[in-house]
């Protein structure tokens, strides 16, 4: 991996997204940076990016699944852009990590995504940037 590789976003499952984001906008006053909908079926959701507005920022991501219920709160999503992310995820498999879900490329809204785990099961998105 390179030095290019940032800790980027965290994801937390909602059930109402935008009382959730109206929350998180208010009490601290984080602006929306995006939404996206993406993926199929029941891997579908709906997301939206909040920031501080610094545009360095990590952020912070609330989504849920379009298609199936909410998970119980208590986990959380750690996301990482990295700059090679099918390197990344052979690292994480050397590291002892394992892969949940293969890397997937998304050119229209220009990442590719892979979810692997770490040795104690939590989740973690990598995204490279295309």
């Amino acid at each position: 991996m390179s030095s290019d590789t940032r800790f980027a976003f965290t994801k937390i499952f909602v059930d109402d997204i935008e009382k959730q984001a109206a929350f998180y906008r208010a009490a601290f006053e984080m602006t929306e940076k995006n939404r996206l909908t993406v993926g199929t079926g029941r891997d579908a959701v709906q997301e939206i990016i909040l920031t501080s507005g610094r545009g360095d920022d990590s952020s912070l991501i609330v989504w849920r699944y379009i298609e199936r219920p909410t998970p119980p709160p208590g986990e959380a999503v750690l996301g990482f852009n990295v700059p090679d992310v099918a390197a990344t995820v052979r690292a994480v498999e050397e590291a002892g990590g394992t892969v949940d879900t293969p890397i997937e490329q998304m050119p229209d809204i220009g990442f590719a995504v892979a979810f692997v785990k770490d040795p104690e099961g939590h989740l973690i998105e990598i995204a490279q940037n295309l």
